[in-house]
């Protein structure tokens, strides 16, 4: 027993270190850069900010920062599984109060904001029936004044990180409304929030949740094939099933989804390759939502935890900005967590062997290749996305039999494909356009079969 204290005041002092070797990165990170920017006497402030900006991204993708990181995470897990020696049962009760209080904490945060800004009430969504069910995840159809029952289908499919109401976060900044007022019937699969129940799901999981909601979406829907829209690591899971079963699918629209991770050099997918996965599912279970959104604010503090404050107050009295905001700052800090099994297939199936890109791959028990998809495909990107490298998407129509495909870019980040301006200004009203043609093309080719 005395060599088990012995080895746990060492993993803590590992940790420590790490702690500090990673902030001494931070710090020369913030005085190199203000001391440079101070060099420019009319615009410190922005000089400031365009050498931080450059900075992090380099350091934070190097070695030196990811040796330290994967340190940290290696102690950490270490340390938990000392101490599920020492008392079995103990090491549960602390991780779900450890849990608990990340939780609380960033609830206590949104829910304080919302009061300092006069946001009461949730803002409006579109209303929605509930059409299919299993465990938490439900599948969404929107509800529109206009007859929907001639309008093309749409599924879309959410990633299985943060929730769904980023597609539909205000009346003026949705996705789902854009899509239905430029005229297609419209549903979503929510996963809903996972816990502990949940961290043995899938891939398979997810892959067989989308059949079943498209078998029902015909089943309701007039047409007999459904656009499939996946975002992000739903586009994981979007690729996987139309590969299977392209006979049901009028298109494929692929969102921002990490396809060819070895063009993918952006700090997250550098993290992400880091990281012992295997063993970290192990010990936990599961990877905490909190924890993500905490590796979501590390990429650049002072951006992610300072300016958007300073772009807040500048815009105080413009209500619809302050209303986005509050929502967006809501729906970022309510992450799920990832469940292990899934979690631990992304990373080292997807990010570390690259796996959707090979000829012929086998994940989950499911043998498929991207080279099966050959309905016409979208891809959407964004051109300074941190969190999916715009090539490593792109790619993706490197890898399918499809000859009808076509790219669309909008300037902006991962989020801003949702909220930007731009965004539903220019891009959703052209994808639903774009949507519409090919199911119109499909439902031709149908009847003249």
């Amino acid at each position: 027993m005395l060599s088990l204290y012995q080895d746990l005041a060492l993993e803590y002092s590992k940790i420590f270190i790490s702690i500090i070797k990673m902030s001494s990165i931070y710090t020369e990170i913030y005085y190199e850069t203000f001391t440079k920017a101070l060099e420019n006497d009319k615009d410190i402030y922005n000089e400031w900010l365009m050498l931080m900006d450059k900075r992090f991204d380099e350091e934070l993708r190097s070695d030196k920062f990811t040796y330290a990181l994967a340190n940290y995470i290696d102690s950490c897990l270490n340390l938990h599984k000392i101490i599920k020696k020492i008392n079995p049962d103990m090491v549960r009760y602390i991780d779900i109060i450890l849990e608990q209080m990340m939780y609380l904490v960033f609830n206590f945060y949104t829910s304080n904001l919302a009061l300092i800004l006069s946001v009461y009430r949730e803002l409006d969504s579109t209303p929605y029936d509930v059409v299919w069910q299993q465990g938490k995840t439900r599948l969404l159809h929107y509800k529109s004044n206009n007859n929907i029952a001639s309008k093309p289908p749409i599924l879309i499919v959410y990633s299985m990180i943060n929730r769904y109401h980023i597609m539909d976060i205000s009346k003026e900044k949705s996705i789902v409304r854009r899509l239905m007022n430029n005229g297609l019937d419209v549903y979503l699969l929510d996963w809903g929030h996972a816990s502990y129940p949940e961290d043995s799901l899938s891939l398979q999981y997810y892959i067989n949740c989308i059949d079943k909601s498209i078998k029902k979406i015909l089943e309701i829907s007039k047409y007999d094939k459904v656009s499939l829209l996946g975002y992000c690591w739903g586009g994981i899971v979007t690729l996987i099933y139309a590969s299977l079963h392209k006979e049901r699918l009028s298109s494929l629209i692929v969102m921002a989804t990490p396809v060819d991770t070895s063009k993918d050099d952006g700090i997250l997918a550098k993290w992400a390759k880091s990281i012992d996965a295997k063993r970290l599912v192990a010990e936990y279970g599961h990877m905490n939502g909190q924890m993500l959104d905490i590796t979501f604010f590390m990429r650049n503090p002072v951006r992610y935890g300072i300016l958007k404050y300073i772009s807040l107050w500048k815009r105080f009295n413009d209500r619809s900005f302050v209303d986005t905001f509050a929502a967006v700052e809501r729906w970022l800090y309510n992450t799920p967590f990832v469940p292990g099994k899934l979690y631990e297939q992304i990373i080292d199936d997807c990010y570390k062997k690259n796996i959707l890109i090979s000829v012929v791959a086998e994940l989950d028990g499911i043998s498929f290749s991207l080279r099966g998809i050959n309905m016409p495909l979208l891809t959407i990107v964004a051109e300074n996305d941190d969190l999916t490298s715009p090539a490593s998407t792109i790619a993706v129509n490197d890898h399918v039999s499809s000859k009808d495909k076509s790219i669309l870019k909008i300037p902006g980040g991962h989020v801003g494909l949702c909220i930007s301006t731009t965004a539903h200004k220019n891009l959703w009203p052209e994808v639903a356009r774009w949507i519409i043609s090919k199911s119109v093309e499909a439902k031709s080719k149908s009847n003249i079969q």
